[in-house]
């Protein structure tokens, strides 16, 4: 894969809501989408670009949903390897057509 995978795994909807916004607006990547999980409240958003602009749109996603709640986890993977795109479209991530 020619792309970097940015993951930010935070606490409520609203915290990942504004993640994914300062994301989208801070570098140029590409939201996937987000993926609530089951009864613990955390949400992951998922977006892609290159290696520079995904650190960037983490650091700024994490910073941002971290005034609104709390960041859990952050992770930047440069160039996944093709089983990691397998498993990225094994689940569509809700909020993306």
């Amino acid at each position: 894969m020619n792309y970097a995978l940015g993951i930010v795994e935070v606490v409520g909807f609203a915290a990942a809501m504004q993640a994914a916004d300062t994301a989208v607006k801070a570098a140029n990547v590409t939201l996937l989408g987000y993926e609530p999980s089951k009864g613990s409240g955390m949400v992951t958003v998922r977006f892609i670009g290159n290696v520079g602009a995904v650190n960037a749109a983490v650091d700024s996603a994490a910073e941002a949903a971290n005034r609104v709640s709390s960041v859990y986890s952050k992770l930047v993977i440069p160039k996944p390897a093709e089983e990691i795109d397998a498993l990225l479209k094994a689940k569509k991530a809700e909020g993306v057509d």
